[in-house]
């Protein structure tokens, strides 16, 4: 297969959504968004969270809010079924699913004065499941951030240059902020301060890594995530976001030039090794009996590995939690919502995927650019691969798996222009500058789903405000709010797991946690999009094929995943550490029993508004 071709064929398809899919047939012919309309970003300003947005900027906040390492890590780890199935499940659900999701999310929200989509639930489903809803969203967000705080963790021990970066990051942002929002500096020169000096900040960062344990990193993204979710979005998230858009642009588009630059004419990774992979794939631990039995089923499993490359519920609450309060105009939608989502479908498929597929066999890699196999390995080895021991990368976990083959395509492509002899070094800055584009990200999330698990569990106890005003006081305060999800998240991220095998390194938490965090992620997905559905039918009264285009694929994404939820705690929970079983296993069971329940109130509803 040649790699131009795949990525010719994933642009046009991305394109053609966009237009066709997004404009024509959401905006125009069933949320029919209107630039007349007051946004609540105007009609509630109160400089904290309600704060109209350039569109770019909030583009930027938005799409860096979702991304996270959903995109980049799912991907890797679904790798095990080879490159074909993972790239079809990304273009499938983008298109169908994800995209959708994330614009019909934030209209919504929009349109009810910028409540969360659990508070929308209430409007078309009633009362309780808004309540319900909440509840899972708020378990939902527990597992974002356990699996978030460990996979960025996990990062900084292994490219401990990226963790300077990323430190150096936060005041670059604050520093825009404040050039933008209080001294009055238009966008454009703030952004060209900025980006200079976090290319300064780039270049420092070799000269002076920053050293801690894993278990230390937990602890102070803990502390981070903290304090940035009760800052004023203006302050920190904002900027931050504008600026990580330009770096994931960034991304891409050398994710882009690769192929066209490098010399590899073939993609040396196979299409599809198996329709079912080992239960190792979906969590089940190193040396259990699952691990090694073929339980990791394409479908329904897929969802436990790819959260959010192809779709994502995590997605539907920051639209409505903080895109919706910042939106200027509700034209600015389609980028921001529709957008976002093609565009973080371009990081699994381009990315993630398609460089895979290209170093996949290094030995062939290097053969088919024509470098020299020795040369291939003493680059390898500058970034802690032993290409003898592991010759492809399967052989590696799925945080290096990503960093090493985005580092190695972009390595042998621009060694084309200065030189073979250049692989080694420029394989060391593009992995560096892979696990910096990870991480950022992570950071982003983990900031704003700690903010958005403080708005649920404030929405949660807002029954008790006039029962208990005294005792709803201490329960809503923002810092009680943010401080809970935090603990909670932390304390499962925190323990590494023994390694069955001699030698090797210890299990970090996020190959545990993770399945759970995507099935539940997935599932909110499938809730989110029914209930965006039942808006459309119910209030907005679309019928026909543009309400069935919304409802079949939200269906078989709620059948897809509460099978995987199913089948995952059967057969890998009960070989799970104590703490997961207690933790992970507890919230997912209790997620798909609160799904169950709302999956009969959209029933109930729909019946309902088709009788209307």
């Amino acid at each position: 297969m040649v790699p131009i071709l795949i990525l010719l064929i994933v642009l046009l398809i991305y394109g053609l959504a966009y237009v066709f899919y997004g404009k024509r047939l959401l905006e125009q012919r069933v949320v029919k968004a209107d630039s007349r309309r007051l946004t609540p970003a105007w009609e509630k300003f109160d400089g904290i969270d309600y704060v109209p947005a350039n569109k770019y900027v909030l583009y930027g906040h938005h799409f860096a809010s979702i991304a996270g390492a959903g995109p980049i890590v799912g991907p890797a780890i679904a790798l095990a079924w080879g490159w074909l199935l993972p790239l079809a499940w990304v273009l499938f659900g983008n298109i169908f699913i994800g995209a959708v999701h994330d614009y019909t999310s934030i209209i919504a929200s929009v349109r009810y004065g910028g409540v969360t989509i659990m508070t929308i639930s209430e409007n078309v489903m009633g009362r309780k499941a808004r309540y319900i809803f909440l509840a899972y969203v708020w378990f939902a967000l527990i597992l974002v951030l356990a699996a978030f705080f460990s996979v960025c963790s996990a990062t900084f021990v292994g490219v401990p240059t990226a963790a300077t970066v990323a430190i150096m990051y936060m005041p670059l942002a604050l520093l825009l902020g404040l050039m933008v929002y209080r001294l009055g500096l238009s966008v454009k020169p703030a952004t060209v301060i900025s980006l200079v000096l976090v290319i300064l900040a780039i270049a420092y960062s070799f000269y002076a890594p920053t050293y801690l344990t894993y278990e230390g990193w937990v602890i102070v993204l803990a502390i981070y995530s903290f304090v940035a979710a009760a800052l004023p979005v203006w302050y920190l998230l904002q900027p931050r976001d504008y600026l990580n858009a330009y770096l994931l642009w960034a991304f891409v588009t050398l994710a882009v030039l690769a192929p066209l630059l490098a010399p590899v004419v073939r993609l040396t990774g196979p299409p599809i090794i198996s329709f079912a992979a080992s239960g190792a794939v979906v969590g089940a631990p190193l040396g259990t009996p699952p691990a090694g039995q073929p339980i990791g089923w394409f479908w329904p499993m897929v969802p436990l590995t790819i959260a959010c490359g192809a779709l994502s519920g995590f997605h539907s609450v920051v639209g409505s939690g903080t895109t919706s309060k910042q939106l200027s105009n509700e034209l600015d939608a389609l980028l921001v919502g529709y957008g976002g989502m093609l565009t973080e479908g371009a990081v699994s498929s381009l990315a993630v995927i398609l460089p895979a597929a290209l170093v996949w066999d290094f030995a062939s890699a290097a053969q088919s650019a024509g470098i020299p196999v020795d040369l291939m390995a003493e680059a390898l080895a500058r970034v802690g691969v032993d290409m003898t021991k592991t010759p492809n990368v399967l052989g590696l976990e799925a945080v290096p798996r990503f960093t090493v083959a985005y580092g190695l395509a972009q390595a042998i492509a621009w060694s084309r222009l200065f030189g073979v002899g250049m692989l080694p070094g420029l394989l060391v800055g593009f992995n560096t500058f892979a696990a910096w584009a990870l991480t950022a990200f992570m950071l982003t999330t983990l900031d704003t789903a700690n903010r958005l698990a403080r708005f649920s569990w404030v929405e949660m106890f807002d029954w008790l405000k006039p029962r208990a005003p005294r005792l709803y006081r201490v329960l809503a305060n923002r810092w009680t709010a943010s401080l809970v999800a935090v603990i909670l998240g932390a304390v499962m991220a925190y323990p590494s797991i023994p390694n069955p095998v001699p030698g090797q390194p210890p299990i970090r938490a996020y190959v545990i946690v993770w399945p759970a965090f995507a099935g539940t992620n997935q599932l909110l997905a499938a809730l989110a999009l029914l209930t965006a559905t039942l808006w459309v039918y119910a209030i907005l009264r679309i019928r026909g094929g543009p309400a069935l285009l919304m409802l079949v694929p939200a269906a078989f994404l709620w059948l897809t995943v509460t099978a995987a939820l199913v089948l995952w705690l059967v057969l890998i929970v009960p070989y799970l550490p104590l703490l997961y079983i207690v933790g992970t296993g507890s919230i997912v069971a209790v997620s798909v029993a609160l799904d169950i329940v709302l999956i009969y109130l959209f029933v109930r509803g729909l019946k309902m508004a088709g009788k209307a």
